[in-house]
């Protein structure tokens, strides 16, 4: 399947980078079956119509395609590094995520937070690997989200914050997972959460997990963590 985004469901065209790479990349012509998706649910059988270098388009079909029956929210504090948070939305939008959000913690500079997190590089990135896994959902994202404001808003089934205290074994995230429910979980950043924010998060409903025996980086961590819910869902 040949799958394209345009989350304007009346526009019947593709934009510049999407036409260049039916044209391009994929040596598409017209007459050519392509199938768009508005990153909502709405996935279209299309009739590709090339003209110059525009990528019109006829719809012959569509549907919406239903949502999981289970939600996968993660919650962390940005790396130093604008490549490593982009490259941690990519796999987690392969693997299945509905919403990532981006902390502001005691350890967690603002200033570095608008340097290393560019939200519109970031919806990109998560459109690209929405398309390259064959989903209809792109991940919501979000930033600057005030750490306090954020824990007292949580409304998932199960809440979860991954953190291990020292000479303490706590449940690996797997076994915390229920079955068709929401699951939000939250990544410390590079020094993890302070003892304020993890005791307040705990106040809030939140359950300490654990990830593995190994100590992983913030960005492995949120792929580790929404590789085993994800996992969890399927295997409980």
């Amino acid at each position: 399947m040949h799958l394209f985004y345009q989350p304007n469901k009346n526009l019947y065209e593709l934009d510049e980078e999407e036409t260049r790479h039916s044209s391009k990349v994929l040596r598409l012509n017209s007459g050519d079956i392509i199938h768009v998706t508005d990153g909502k649910g709405l996935l279209q059988k299309c009739v590709l119509n090339m003209h110059k270098n525009k990528a019109g388009y006829e719809v012959i079909g569509s549907e919406m395609i239903p949502r999981r029956s289970f939600a996968v929210h993660i919650a962390i504090a940005p790396t130093r590094k604008a490549e490593r948070n982009e490259w941690m939305v990519e796999k987690m939008t392969e693997i299945g995520v509905e919403r990532i959000d981006f902390l502001i913690t005691e350890h967690t500079n603002p200033e570095t937070l608008n340097r290393v997190v560019n939200l519109n590089r970031l919806n990109r990135i998560a459109a690209a690997a929405m398309k390259q896994s064959q989903q209809f959902y792109l991940p919501e994202i979000t930033v600057n989200n005030k750490y306090d404001s954020f824990i007292r808003s949580r409304q998932e089934d199960v809440k979860l914050i991954a953190y291990v205290p020292d000479q303490n074994t706590v449940e690996h995230v797997f076994s915390k997972v229920r079955k068709d429910s929401s699951t939000s979980l939250l990544i410390g950043p590079e020094g993890d959460f302070s003892e304020k924010e993890i005791a307040f998060a705990m106040e809030n409903g939140f359950s300490t997990v654990s990830l593995g025996p190994t100590r992983l980086r913030t960005e492995t961590a949120a792929i580790a963590g929404c590789h085993a819910i994800n996992l969890a869902q399927i295997l409980n």
